[in-house]
C-alpha cells in the first residue's frame, strides 16, 4: 500500500482547514487507519510551514497512527533576492532531528526569506542533514517547471540527498500533469533518480469534489491548473487504475513509484515531549506558602503591637 498521501492544507497559521480543504485532520487519520490499519501514517505537509503539529500529534496518539511532519516549502535559489518563482518542494522529516532541522530553516525563511511567502533557498536547503529528511520535487508547481539550470539542480540534489531525493509523479489525467510526468521520467532515466508517487489530497471521497468547488467559489479562489484534478484519498487499486488511464507511466514505473513510498515505514515518526518544563520550587508549595504568609502576618501584628 502507498504510504505517501500528501494532504496539503494550504492553511493560514494555526488553522489546518483555512483555505481549500473541506475535511478535518481526524478525517485523514481515520482514512489512513481504514486503508493501512496499524501501519497507518498521517502526513502533515502544509504550504510554508509544518502545520498544527500539536493537534496532529494528539490525534495520532489517540488513533495509534504514526505522525510524519514535513513542509511543502517555497523554494528559490537565493532567499535574499526579490524572487517570486516560489517553486514547491516537499521536505519530510524521517526523525525528530529532521523535524527540528525543518523547523529551523522555516523559521529563517520567515525572518530573512519572506517575500510574499516564507522562502527557503540553497543555503537553507543544503544545511539539512540528508540522512534526516526525504525531499521530493512536489507537484507541477515544482522546480521542474523551468528548464533553465535544471540539469545542474537535479545533479546537485542527487549528490547531496542521495537516495532520499525523489522525482514526484502524480496520476491526474490532465495535460499539465502528463507532460510533467514525461519530463520526470526523462530525468529519472538520465540521472538515475527514482520516482515516487504522491496524492495531492483535499478531501476524502471523489464525490466530495463538488463541496470543495462550492467552498472555493464562496472564497473567490480559482485554481485553473487543477480544475479537473481528482484530489481525494484513493485506495491502492484506484491509484494504479488512474495511472493506467493517464497512460504515461509503464506498469513497472507505477510499481516503482508506489513501492518507494514505503520508505516511510521505517521512519521514527515525530515524538513530542509534553511534560511540563516549569522548575520545581517546593515539594509542598501550599504548606510553605502558608508558613510564609503566617510569618509575615506575625511580623505585621508584632509591629502593630509595639506601636
Amino acid at each position: 500500500m502507498s504510504r505517501y498521501n500528501n494532504c496539503h492544507k494550504h492553511d493560514i497559521y494555526g488553522n489546518p482547514r483555512a483555505l481549500d480543504v473541506i475535511v478535518k485532520p481526524v478525517d485523514y487519520i481515520k482514512r489512513a487507519k481504514e486503508l493501512d490499519g496499524d501501519k497507518a501514517i498521517f502526513f502533515s505537509t502544509n504550504h510554508g510551514y509544518q502545520g498544527n503539529i500539536y493537534e496532529y500529534y494528539s490525534l495520532c496518539k489517540e488513533y495509534n497512527v504514526k505522525l510524519m511532519a514535513g513542509v511543502e516549502a517555497y523554494y528559490v535559489p537565493n532567499r535574499l533576492e526579490k524572487d517570486r518563482r516560489n517553486y514547491h518542494l516537499l521536505i519530510i522529516a524521517l526523525n525528530n532531528d529532521g523535524y527540528k532541522e525543518i523547523n529551523k530553516i522555516m523559521s529563517e525563511a520567515n525572518i530573512s526569506g519572506f517575500y510574499y511567502k516564507p522562502r527557503i533557498d540553497d543555503e537553507l536547503l543544503f544545511s539539512l542533514n540528508p540522512k534526516n529528511v526525504v525531499v521530493t520535487t512536489a507537484c507541477v508547481a515544482g522546480r521542474l517547471r523551468d528548464d533553465e539550470g535544471l540539469d545542474e539542480w537535479i545533479l546537485k540534489m542527487k549528490e547531496f540527498f542521495g537516495n532520499n531525493f525523489y522525482l514526484e509523479v502524480q496520476n491526474h489525467n490532465e495535460e499539465i500533469q502528463k507532460n510533467h510526468n514525461i519530463k520526470l521520467i526523462k530525468y529519472a532515466n538520465k540521472y538515475n533518480v527514482e520516482l515516487i508517487h504522491a496524492n495531492d489530497s483535499h478531501y476524502i471521497n471523489k464525490e466530495d469534489s463538488k463541496y470543495r468547488n462550492l467552498f472555493l467559489k464562496a472564497k473567490g479562489i480559482v485554481y485553473e491548473e487543477e480544475s479537473n484534478f481528482i484530489l481525494d484519498y484513493p485506495t491502492y487499486d484506484e491509484i494504479v487504475e488512474r495511472y493506467k488511464i493517464q497512460g504515461v507511466l509503464t506498469d513497472n514505473q507505477i510499481k516503482e513509484a508506489l513501492n518507494n513510498t514505503l520508505i516511510f515505514d521505517n521512519c521514527e515518526g515525530i515524538k513530542l515531549d509534553t511534560d511540563i518544563k516549569l522548575p520545581s520550587i517546593s515539594s509542598n508549595p501550599n504548606k510553605e506558602l502558608r508558613e510564609i504568609l503566617n510569618n509575615e502576618l506575625e511580623k505585621v501584628n508584632k509591629d502593630e503591637y509595639e506601636k
